[in-house]
Parts: structure tokens; C-alpha cells; sequence
């Protein structure tokens, strides 16, 4: 549930403080990388656990499917995103950094739960 009011509520948070964001149609940024600041590290951490989980569970799934599957996770947050803003006016931005961090985080997981596997093999 939280989750979902970061990610579709017309909030911005920017590591520090918390504003409302006033309605609108958002923008859609495809082309300006950014791959660093405070924003693309939260969106990396928030996405560790589906990567995690998803490992935990199907421990032979594939990490390059994992990749897949982290930016599909990410272009579907984003797309969801775009139709919140133009039905709604909640004034998100899609962006392409928020696509290339989650599917990071997913990945992240996987080799965190990659390495956790490993290591209760041995105990």
C-alpha cells in the first residue's frame, strides 16, 4: 500500500521533504539520462525486494530474465504513471532513469537472494 502512494500520488519526494504536487498532466522524459542523485538510489532500493523474491522463490530463474522482468516492472510503474497524470492530473513524470533504476533494484535483488541461497547452503 505504501508503495503505491509513492509511486501513484501526486507527491514529490525528493530524499528530504515531501511536497504536494499541484494537478497537472506531468511530463515524459525519454531521453535525459540522469543515472545518479538521490531519486535513482530510492527508486533502485525500492525495487530490491521484487528482485529478491522472485529469486527466493524461483531460485533457477535466469538473472538476464530478471533484467527482462525488471524493466517490464519499471515500464509498467512509468506507464501507470502517464495514464494517472492525463486521467487524473496528478502530475508525475515518466521517466526513463525511474525504468533503468527499478529494473537495477530487481536485479540487485536477484543476486542478493543469489548470494543468500549460497550461503545457507553451507550452514
Amino acid at each position: 500500500m505504501g508503495l503505491m502512494a509513492v509511486l501513484f500520488m501526486p507527491i514529490s519526494i525528493d530524499g528530504i521533504t515531501v511536497k504536494i504536487l499541484p494537478p497537472g498532466l506531468g511530463r515524459v522524459n525519454l531521453y535525459e539520462l540522469q543515472l545518479s542523485g538521490i531519486e535513482f538510489y530510492e527508486n533502485i532500493i525500492m525495487t530490491v525486494p521484487f528482485g529478491f523474491f522472485i529469486k527466493k522463490v524461483f531460485p533457477k530463474f535466469p538473472l538476464i530474465l530478471l533484467a527482462i522482468l525488471g524493466i517490464l516492472i519499471g515500464s509498467s510503474f512509468e506507464s501507470m504513471q502517464y495514464v494517472l497524470s492525463h486521467h487524473f492530473l496528478i502530475d508525475r513524470t515518466s521517466d526513463i532513469n525511474d525504468v533503468i533504476s527499478n529494473a537495477t533494484g530487481v536485479v540487485i535483488g536477484g543476486m542478493m537472494a543469489m548470494i543468500y541461497n549460497f550461503l545457507s547452503k553451507d550452514n
